[in-house]
């Protein structure tokens, strides 16, 4: 008989996407899947930025206490929504292979970003996003937008804003990349956010070997480095920075960039790490850095 494993999930459309494709993995390997759904803190509270939520994990917190009570047997998150610092008793089993890392760039009228004219409506709630549009176009306006991808691109489409910002990885898993006319942003330019466009299976501590044969090396190695900078430095949502890495071959490149909220930079740096660096090395490279 199959053995029955339950996977808990927000209800948005991407979410339930992203928990289809674990649920098939599984399947694959013989196990019987139920989805359920759990609403999360920043499902709820829609009207609060997610900065405000101060590091609690508006989009995990309620699912990975729902996995620890042994209501789930495995949760599905952005990994990027994930806090560094986990639910007791719950754990990262793997990681699926990253979709694009990069953001995406939607105008109502199909203009690039560089082309909107001044004073033109973004409408974004990420202070990442904000602070990198302030340092590449101090001359546009800013507004806050939450929501699902539905939801935001309904607003600019109904014209509350001019352009909006999405991850380009939820575009592709909903299929909108084929449908909708937007711009990739040059990742060197326009930093992604730690761990962007990938899927994280998450159990108890107690399973997470049972489930590992789901990880995909080059992205958890990506997923490593990319939490070890974001946790090292203290960033989270409350603060406007990219961390992206890259395995290429035998080398892993690092890039960070720390913003102030108005798009100054306050920190960059541009490495190439041995496939087997050290943390004392990463150390060392953020060395003196003062968040």
């Amino acid at each position: 008989m199959p053995e029955r494993v339950v996977i808990g999930t927000r209800g948005s459309r991407l979410a339930l996407v992203q928990t289809e494709k674990v649920k098939k993995i599984l399947e694959k390997e013989g196990f019987e899947v139920d989805v359920k759904i759990i609403r999360t803190s920043g499902d709820i509270k829609r009207d609060r930025p997610l900065h405000e939520f101060k590091g609690i994990g508006a989009f995990v917190r309620e699912i990975d206490l729902s996995l620890r009570r042994g209501e789930i047997d495995l949760a599905v998150h952005s990994l990027k929504d994930v806090p560094t610092d986990r639910v007791e008793g719950t754990a990262i089993a793997a990681v699926l292979e990253r979709e694009s890392p990069c953001d995406a760039f939607i105008s109502k009228n199909g203009m690039k970003f560089e082309d909107l004219e001044s004073n033109s409506i973004i409408g974004t709630s990420s202070l990442r996003r904000k602070a990198m549009v302030k340092k590449l176009r101090r001359d546009l306006r800013i507004e806050n937008l939450r929501g699902n991808v539905d939801t935001r691109l309904r607003k600019l489409d109904e014209g509350v804003y001019d352009g909006i910002f999405l991850a380009e990885a939820g575009l592709i898993r909903l299929g909108w990349d084929v449908k909708v006319r937007y711009e990739r942003m040059d990742p060197e330019v326009f930093v992604p956010s730690a761990n962007q466009g990938i899927i994280a299976v998450a159990s108890r501590e107690e399973d997470s070997e049972r489930f590992s044969f789901m990880n995909h090396e080059k992205t958890y190695r990506e997923a490593v480095l990319e939490r070890f900078v974001i946790n090292k430095l203290g960033i989270g949502c409350a603060i406007p920075a990219g961390v992206f890495a890259r395995v290429t071959g035998r080398k892993i490149r690092l890039l960070c960039e720390i913003l102030h909220e108005n798009g100054t930079v306050r920190f960059r740096t541009d490495e190439k790490l041995d496939f087997h660096y050290s943390y004392e090395e990463l150390g060392e490279i953020l060395k003196g850095v003062v968040i």
